[in-house]
């Protein structure tokens, strides 16, 4: 009796496995932004990130300036995560970095991240098809002040892929964000 159990329970038990390795190979296949390109009027509040470089929209001169309002209309993202830099686990929220840079009409393939302090890390386009890096405003649904490292904060999510457990990607999450560069 249990063998015949067992030989009917087999099927449904490889099917499980195979359904949820199908999910995690899904899961690593570079993403596509789903954000249209979009021409962006002047900000109507302080300027929180300057775009530049190799982009086609712009609100000023060769450069597209957005407020917080700006970010906020992009679709919002929620990553849970843990961070070197904070206790616990922590919900991070905005926009994904690939969606706003889609919007701008990116045509780099690298970015140059500046903080306030003019601190500047290098982050690989491809890693905002690969992974939902995003612009955090918000943790743990409270605006980001420049104290708690914002206002913006570039988060991975850290927690949902073992891979990104590397001092490569730690290093990309600059905080206090003012500024994208994109070139080849």
């Amino acid at each position: 009796m249990n063998k015949n159990l067992l030989l009917l329970l087999t099927p449904f038990v490889f099917l499980g496995c195979t359904q949820e390795q199908s999910n995690q190979d899904e899961a690593k296949k570079p993403q596509q932004s789903t954000a249209k390109i979009r021409s962006f009027n002047a900000p109507q509040s302080p300027v929180i990130l300057t775009i530049d470089g190799s982009i086609t929209q712009f609100n000023k001169e060769k450069s597209l300036l957005l407020d917080r309002d700006t970010l906020m209309s992009f679709q919002q993202q929620e990553v849970t995560t843990t961070t070197l830099w904070t206790d616990g686990k922590s919900t991070f929220s905005g926009p994904l970095l690939r969606d706003v840079l889609n919007s701008a009409g990116n045509a780099g393939k690298t970015i140059s991240a500046t903080a306030i302090n003019e601190y500047t890390v290098q982050i690989p386009l491809a890693d905002t098809h690969k992974y939902a890096v995003i612009l955090a405003l918000k943790k743990d649904g409270k605006l980001l002040s420049v104290r708690e490292k914002g206002p913006i904060w570039v988060i991975y999510p850290w927690s949902s892929d073992e891979e990104l457990k590397q001092d490569k990607y730690y290093s990309r999450s600059i905080w206090q964000l003012k500024k994208l560069t994109l070139h080849d």
